[in-house]
């Protein structure tokens, strides 16, 4: 599964369970491409709590990107900062991959036929 955005493509690693989507990126301390939250359509919040690496959160609506979250930092504890938006798909990055990325920009996920809307 590949993520495209402004003619650049991303592997997806897609999180799917309620285990895997509570859990993303704590603990780990690398990314290739992207980590994709496909949820159910209305207001997220995300926060840092335990990860390792800074990162990019993209939060995605009718195949749209609706809110960036620059260099998101790392946190432990409870009182981690949090990062909101409108979304049906939130997108993870290695911090500074979303440089090009603005509000507005079509993401479109590629399922193995072709590229469709997220």
């Amino acid at each position: 599964m590949q993520l495209s955005v402004n003619g650049q493509k991303f592997p997806v690693e897609l999180m799917s369970s309620p285990e895997d989507i509570q859990r993303g990126m704590q603990g780990r301390d690398s990314l290739d491409g992207c980590m994709g939250f496909k949820l159910k359509r209305g207001n997220h919040t995300f926060w840092m709590k335990d990860c390792l690496i800074p990162l990019d959160i993209v939060f995605v609506l009718n195949g749209r990107i609706n809110k960036i979250h620059r260099d998101c930092q790392p946190c432990s504890g409870d009182n981690c900062k949090r990062y909101h938006g409108a979304a049906d798909h939130v997108f993870e990055f290695p911090s500074g991959t979303c440089e090009s990325f603005k509000e507005g920009d079509q993401a479109n996920l590629y399922l193995g036929t072709k590229y469709n809307p997220v």
